[in-house]
């Protein structure tokens, strides 16, 4: 497992270095597709200093397999929308300002720019009920709350980003980010246009069966 340790690793880095993450909050994992096993980053570790023995590796039910560090607190999160999705092999959670920012509000994330409507396919990003951090039942409604989709909101709290890859989930944390930051700047300058719903959906549609090296 110690190129999947090392994976997580890499992308915790880039998260902290671009600023998705401050110090230790957030927490990054993937699935061994041969394994069925989960690479979790550690409970209150600086990304930075990370080395691949520090990446806990556990079963489905959060049975320690390797490692002697303790896995973030947000494991059981990881593993609701693990065992709900058996297409998902990369977990992002971050506390990324905008994104964050929008789930602390009461009004929705609106879908303004091309880019985020192509990853989420409605007219706004869901976001899951406030539950107390590190709880069964923030996994639950998180898992629950993203179904088929790839990216929410957690109210009050941050954004979980999902992909068939950690690659993959790291971008559609990026893409969930930036059309946040968009959105605040935009509803600040004047009237917003979002995009309708049929050509939310249509893009997503689009993105799905044409978009990258398939």
């Amino acid at each position: 497992m110690g190129q999947q340790r090392e994976k997580v690793i890499s992308i915790a880095r880039q998260a902290w270095e671009s600023g998705l993450v401050a110090l230790t909050f957030g927490n990054f994992s993937l699935r061994d597709k041969e394994t069925g096993c989960v690479c979790v980053t550690p409970s209150g570790l600086e990304y930075r200093g990370l080395v691949p023995d520090d990446i806990v590796v556990v079963d489905l039910e959060g049975n320690i397999v390797q490692g002697s560090r303790k896995p973030s607190v947000e494991m059981p999160m990881h593993l609701a929308v693990y065992r709900k999705r058996p297409d998902v092999f990369g977990i992002c959670h971050t506390h990324s300002p905008y994104a964050t920012a929008w789930a602390c509000c009461k009004s929705a994330l609106p879908v303004l720019v091309a880019e985020l409507a192509a990853l989420v396919g409605e007219e706004t990003v869901k976001t899951a009920p406030y539950r107390p951090l590190g709880t069964a039942e923030l996994g639950e409604v998180a898992a629950g709350c993203l179904g088929k989709g790839y990216a929410i909101l957690l109210a009050n709290h941050g954004l979980i980003a999902v992909g068939p890859d950690l690659e993959t989930a790291y971008s559609n944390a990026v893409v969930v980010e930036e059309g946040a930051r968009i959105a605040y700047l935009a509803e600040n300058i004047g009237e917003t246009r979002l995009l309708p719903l049929d050509e939310c959906r249509r893009l997503k549609r689009w993105a799905d069966e044409k978009y990258g090296q398939k």
